[in-house]
């Protein structure tokens, strides 16, 4: 079982996960995966409860079959497709219901892990504890290619007298793990963890005083340094500023701006990522933002209303 929106790779299996019927035609994956919606449904529909999302999950669960379900893997917090942070309750309410059936509880931190929203791992907001986390990225600050899998010791123990059959012929590649090892060094020498914690909170208020100023600026979303803002064309009806999966005039001058003025960032869809990195400097977020503000004039006046 995985939720739409969570994105957990782009190749063989991970796409059945992922759940991206842009490329199924190409890449049929795996069967047997369900998918639920998440608790964000666009800007124009807004959020549901954790008690709504979850009741549907647990519907889900039971019409497949709970006996059938060996995991459920979802984000922490939604990256690549909208930096959805769940609302409370929900991350609680799914580690209950995995429990009451017997499923495993996955948690995909490759975007959210190691520091991005004030804590080691997003999953610690919420006091919880996955079965399995999985983990990159961050891991090595990208400076080579290393994924891992974290696991609870009962999973563990099973592995003690059994084969697992998997991994590959560069699997645990020293290099790689050396570089996981000084990357941690980093962060906590460097005290990043806190400083995506201190920053984040100032980010936080920078992205309110561009909604409260901008009318095209629809939604802000962050927690730590993972955020997001989303633009429409209306307030009153929330019609986003370009298509679900598509682009517009206004977005794409607005990521023209970005890039002419020294802002690099992804624009995509009716939205632009802010995610700096984990060192960032009060000064540089408000040079950042600053650009921003200027930018978002474009799309302001694409406005009906």
């Amino acid at each position: 079982m995985a939720r739409y929106r969570s994105y957990h790779g782009a190749t063989a299996g991970a796409i059945s996960l992922t759940g991206d019927p842009r490329r199924w035609a190409a890449e049929p994956g795996i069967p047997g995966v369900v998918h639920v919606l998440d608790p964000y449904h666009g800007i124009e529909r807004g959020w549901d409860s954790a008690e709504t999302s979850l009741a549907m999950i647990e519907e889900t669960m039971q019409l497949e079959g709970p006996h059938t379900i060996a995991a459920f893997i979802l984000e922490t917090v939604v990256g690549t497709n909208g930096i959805l942070v769940p609302p409370d309750g929900y991350m609680q309410g799914v580690r209950k219901l995995c429990d009451k059936y017997g499923i495993l509880m996955i948690a995909d931190e490759v975007m959210a892990g190691f520091g991005r929203t004030g804590e080691w791992f997003a999953i610690d907001h919420w006091k919880v504890v996955p079965d399995l986390i999985c983990m990159a990225k961050g891991l090595t600050s990208s400076y080579l290619p290393l994924g891992a899998v974290g696991m609870r010791h009962h999973i563990a123990q099973h592995f003690q007298d059994k084969v697992f059959y998997g991994g590959l012929t560069y699997n645990s590649h020293p290099m790689g793990c050396a570089a996981a090892l000084a990357t941690i060094r980093v962060y906590e020498e460097d005290n990043l963890i806190e400083n995506a914690r201190k920053m984040g909170a100032i980010m936080k208020d920078l992205g309110a005083e561009l909604q409260k100023k901008h009318p095209s600026v629809g939604a802000v979303r962050s927690i730590g340094l993972f955020g997001i803002v989303e633009l429409v064309r209306s307030r009153k009806t929330r019609q986003p500023m370009a298509p679900f999966n598509g682009t517009s005039e206004e977005m794409a001058a607005l990521g023209k701006f970005f890039r002419e003025n020294g802002l690099y960032t992804i624009v995509r869809w009716n939205s632009f990522y802010t995610n700096p990195p984990l060192c960032i400097n009060e000064q540089q977020l408000l040079e950042a933002f600053a650009i921003i503000d200027k930018g978002l004039e474009i799309t302001d006046k694409a406005v009906t209303d």
